[in-house]
């Protein structure tokens, strides 16, 4: 391979990578608009909203870390791709909110799939496998 056909492999991987993070902020984005919303709205049970911290577990802290820190540290980069890996070694120590978020989601799937979390989800089905399908593929497919 010759110089510039590997700087066009490069800067397609960046550019995936980059569409790749857009993505994943525009769907925890949308998870925080439309699911942890209900934990905060008064019409929601009391049973319901003091599940929010197991069950929403660090998705706001997540969100603002890969909206507001890594994707404008990938952006940045963007006239010279060949500095992205400065941005994660940078950012090392930021990645342990996916640590704690791997570690509490075996329980707020469980919980979810319990009463009365499921009862009051079932209800809203659409908002259910849609929070269940964002815990199983979200961070899985980064891993």
């Amino acid at each position: 391979m010759d110089s510039r056909s590997n700087y066009v492999n490069f800067s397609q991987v960046y550019h995936d990578l980059l569409r790749s993070e857009e993505d994943f902020v525009n769907e925890m984005r949308h998870m925080i608009e439309n699911y942890v919303r209900v934990f905060e709205d008064p019409s929601t049970p009391d049973a319901i909203r003091h599940l929010k911290e197991p069950l929403t577990l660090n998705l706001r802290e997540l969100y603002n870390f890969h909206a507001n820190v890594l994707l404008k540290g990938l952006q940045y980069y963007s006239d010279d791709p060949g500095k992205v890996g400065q941005t994660f070694v940078r950012l090392e120590r930021d990645f342990d909110l996916h640590v704690k978020y791997c570690r509490d989601e075996a329980a707020a799937i469980k919980l979810l799939d319990e009463s009365p979390a499921k009862e009051f989800f079932d209800v809203s089905h659409i908002l259910f496998v849609s929070l269940r399908a964002f815990f199983i593929r979200s961070l899985h497919a980064r891993r």
